[in-house]
């Protein structure tokens, strides 16, 4: 016996039991390692000084106080992705760039995931292995399994494949030198002069360049018929295609088209890939923020307090009455507000959004309809359901009855804002030139060309040069393809206009 205890109602007042249960199985699993971790994160900080409280990622993009956390573990799945798109978005509102889509590469997966108008989309639903269904509210990421340490093999039909089995940290790939034999995705980098062989972090015992060309020409080249540059180019091939396919779930799948978007790259990879992405889709400027390694720990600074609720109605729109919208809203803001309270964390000011899951009677699918205020009324929701439901699907069904499923509101505690530009405070050089560290042959779509190499940090704020170029820094390598421009803007960002 101990005092970890679920109510699945507790954790999710909606229908479906199956769902449910899921989710209370999944936080009662996780609850009890993720509170021991909190309290001894409290415990050794209080022991040095720090009394205040702890904010903990969630997956909704939100932070919560981790006495709330212990109580809805299930509440952090995602949450790393999620506060990758967060730190985006606030990016992207500081930049001007408000739609943008996000690509986050790292050692093992890519994430993607769509900010329109500032705002990520957040999704009610992930599945998890052997098709669990979690259902509680989180930024909508889709991941694929193609990283800097996915696996490049050709397999017994003679195709080349590209991940999702990954090297990961040990052995890692070939050029990190703890014993690695098969190809990643780093390695083509490096053999195509993209990655420089002496910059790279995390390297035990250093290997040749041909010792990492000669085993990707072995493993992959001789099965394909091609010498080690041109399997290296094929890798890459393969997984920007891969990582295209993943942009377009997001955005055209959805009815988005990437081309009113900008593609903002981060993590470690990101970078290295993104405007050759970019020309693929269309999409006009990639954006790369300051720091693109670590991002996603931006994202837990920027994230302000969140708080989701969630009450099932389940019943024809013609057997609700406004009172009982406005009712559910209004309790669930009341809730949200002493629980921020509850918090003792500075805010700015608390918003809310509101939303409503709706269905034709008759339907199994829901679709989640936007709600200005809690007056809305049941003629407004049944407006406002027909005019989603027609973006979504392009179709009218007025002879059908609308059903409301679900009230959803977020209670947002809005923290003080934060000064991106300390991320570009550093000393930069004079002049375009002084930032060079040299050049190299780096191989592009079009061939092999003599390219310069800048130190990221030292480009002068007023920059503006055309690829192709590669520019370093401690946490990431920028690829630049022959022909696209680079600015930089007053907090640092990269720029990059894509040539499509």
């Amino acid at each position: 016996p101990n005092g970890y205890i679920t109510a699945g109602h507790a954790i999710l007042s909606e229908y479906r039991e199956y769902e449910r249960g899921v989710t209370a199985a999944v936080n009662a699993s996780v609850q009890p390692v993720l509170d021991r971790y909190l309290t001894r994160l409290r415990l050794e900080l209080l022991g040095k000084g720090f009394d205040r409280d702890i904010l903990v990622m969630q997956g909704n993009g939100g932070t919560a106080s981790s006495q709330f956390i212990a109580l809805s573990a299930v509440n952090t799945v995602m949450s790393g992705p999620a506060s990758g798109v967060m730190a985006a978005a606030y990016t992207g509102r500081a930049s001007g760039h408000p739609n943008l889509i996000t690509y986050d590469m790292g050692g093992t997966s890519t994430d993607v995931g769509l900010i329109e108008n500032a705002v990520p989309t957040v999704s009610g639903e992930l599945e998890l292995e052997y098709a669990m269904p979690i259902h509680v509210p989180m930024v909508d990421v889709h991941t694929i399994g193609a990283g800097g340490g996915s696996i490049a093999a050709v397999d017994a039909a003679g195709m080349l494949r590209v991940g999702p089995e990954s090297a990961g940290a040990r052995p890692g790939p070939i050029c990190y030198g703890r014993g690695g034999t098969e190809p990643t995705i780093t390695d083509a980098n490096l053999v195509l002069g993209r990655l420089n062989p002496d910059r790279l972090l995390g390297v035990d015992h250093p290997v040749t360049l041909d010792h990492v060309r000669g085993l990707i020409e072995q493993k992959v080249g001789k099965r394909l018929g091609l010498d080690a540059e041109a399997a290296a180019g094929a890798i890459l091939r393969i997984a920007n295609d891969r990582m295209a396919g993943a942009i377009r779930l997001v955005s055209l799948s959805r009815g988005h088209d990437p081309r009113d978007f900008a593609l903002f790259a981060f993590g470690g990879a990101g970078p290295l890939h993104a405007t050759a992405l970019a020309r693929e889709l269309g999409i006009p400027t990639v954006l790369v923020p300051a720091r693109p390694g670590i991002t996603n720990a931006l994202g837990c600074v920027v994230a302000d307090l969140r708080h989701d609720y969630v009450r099932t109605v389940n019943k024809p729109l013609s057997a609700i009455d406004d009172a009982t919208i406005a009712g559910v809203y209004a309790e669930q803001a009341a809730e949200g507000r002493k629980t921020i309270v509850k918090e003792s964390v500075p805010v700015r000011e608390l918003r809310r959004v509101l939303s409503a899951d709706m269905q034709f009677q008759g339907q199994s699918h829901i679709l989640s309809v936007g709600v200005e205020n809690e007056s809305i009324g049941v003629e407004g929701l049944h407006k406002a359901f027909a005019a989603a439901y027609w973006r979504r699907f392009g179709i009218e069904l007025a002879e059908i009855p609308p059903v409301l499923v679900n009230l959803h509101t977020a209670v947002i505690g809005v923290r003080p804002e934060i000064s991106l530009g300390v991320l570009a405070a550093t000393e930069r050089a004079p002049t375009l030139k002084a930032a060079q560290a040299g050049e190299r042959r780096v191989w592009f779509s079009d061939g092999w060309h003599q390219t310069p190499i800048y130190i990221r940090d030292k480009l002068p704020l007023d920059a503006a040069f055309d690829g192709p170029a590669i520019l370093e820094q401690l946490d990431c390598t920028t690829v630049v393809e022959p022909g696209d421009r680079v600015t930089l803007d007053k907090l640092g960002n990269l720029l990059i206009s894509v040539r499509v």
